[in-house]
């Protein structure tokens, strides 16, 4: 049996708000069907331009403060702590928190010679590589984090650099380690990491910017 279909209970207006639900809804659905075409990259020469540009506008920081989570991963260890590191020119100062809050390290540090403390003990030494080495056996390279946190190769030592289609570093490899990056924010009008892999062999960290306060 065929039931009547009667419109005479709709008024105008609430017919016209149907139908553009309607029609909203139907965009929508086209809208999450359809992927969105990709933008046009830049060319080669574009993209070196923008990295020159970058680099110098980073090099003109004389200081930059960094808060976020930093996680490691070593064999036979892994672990994750709140990061917070001021940088002012050459000289440093790191705080690496635990889970409730509480402070684990807190290094200070300026050319030739850096401090931890840690468990209410001090502990001296001449570069940061080799302290940390001293007390945990771990391999890491500290100096370069500082420009690797940045978006930037150490000058120090030769780097192979990948440029993203915006022109600023996917990945530069250094002194054996590659630093990958997965995404990039804007703060204070300038571009800067958010997310960072850095990794050799079996040892990994992972670096995520919650916030940069710049000078």
């Amino acid at each position: 049996m065929q039931i009547p279909f009667s419109t005479s209970y709709l008024t105008d207006s609430s017919l016209t708000t149907k139908l553009s639900i309607l029609v909203i809804f139907a965009l929508l659905l086209s809208g999450c069907a359809t992927a969105p075409k990709p933008e046009k990259g830049l060319s080669e020469a574009q993209r070196q331009s923008l990295w020159k540009a970058h680099q110098q506008q980073l090099s003109e920081l004389d200081y930059w403060h960094l808060t976020g989570r930093l996680g490691l991963r070593v064999p036979g260890d892994s672990g994750t702590l709140s990061l917070e590191w001021q940088q002012s020119k050459e000289n440093y100062l790191i705080y690496l928190d635990g889970p409730l809050g509480q402070t684990v390290a807190k290094i200070n540090g300026q050319p030739g010679s850096v401090e931890l403390e840690a468990s209410g003990k001090r502990y001296p030494g001449q570069s940061p590589e080799k302290l940390l080495f001293e007390l945990t056996g771990w391999d890491l390279p500290v100096s370069l984090l500082r420009y690797w946190v940045m978006g930037l190769p150490s000058p120090d030592t030769r780097a192979t650099i990948r440029l993203n289609n915006l022109g600023y570093p996917e990945l530069i490899t250094q002194q054996g380690w590659q630093v990958e990056y997965l995404q990039y924010g804007d703060f204070s009008g300038m571009t800067l990491p958010v997310r960072i892999k850095v990794r050799q062999g079996e040892v990994q960290a992972t670096l995520f910017a919650r916030r940069w306060q710049l000078k």
